[in-house]
């Protein structure tokens, strides 16, 4: 599984953001909170499409900060509960998977990819693209995964 490289610039997400440990159903429930509310979210960069954002890893503790949100063109009044985010401008290593597969595919990246690539993990967050097509309900339904990256020294 080889990824794709992509320059994306700096963007900003609208949405819920919690504390938690990778993989848990603390992010299935935060997807059901935050779903039923995406159409209060105004100036959307990319309708229809959502972000799964990870950042701030804690090695030690196994821990992050997740937020699942939209893309906007500016940050506005936020609705209640939400809070916005800002992702800079980075060059991602671009991995298409499945929910499904999700864990898997981020255990690829980690352990197998990413040590061998050249390449290391820069200083951003990592998210999950869902696009306009994708189905929850649909296990084929396709997922981009974006590490940011930079050339190893």
């Amino acid at each position: 599984m080889q990824p794709q490289f992509v320059t994306k610039p700096a963007f900003t997400l609208v949405g819920m953001l919690i504390h938690t440990k990778p993989m848990t159903p603390e992010i299935v429930h935060l997807w059901q909170q935050f779903g039923p509310r995406m159409g209060e979210v105004p100036h959307l960069a990319e309708p229809g499409v959502s972000y799964g954002l990870m950042d701030h890893f804690d090695h030690e503790l196994g821990q992050l900060d997740y937020m699942a949100g939209e893309a906007v063109t500016q940050v506005a009044e936020l609705p209640a509960g939400m809070t916005s985010y800002s992702v800079p401008a980075s060059t991602y290593a671009v991995f298409d998977t499945t929910l499904p597969k999700l864990g898997e595919t981020f255990g690829y990246i980690y352990n197998t990819w990413l040590p061998t690539s050249g390449y290391q993990h820069a200083a951003a967050p990592y998210f999950e693209r869902y696009s306009e097509t994708f189905d929850p309900n649909d296990p084929t339904s396709p997922i981009s995964i974006y590490i940011p990256v930079e050339k190893k020294a």
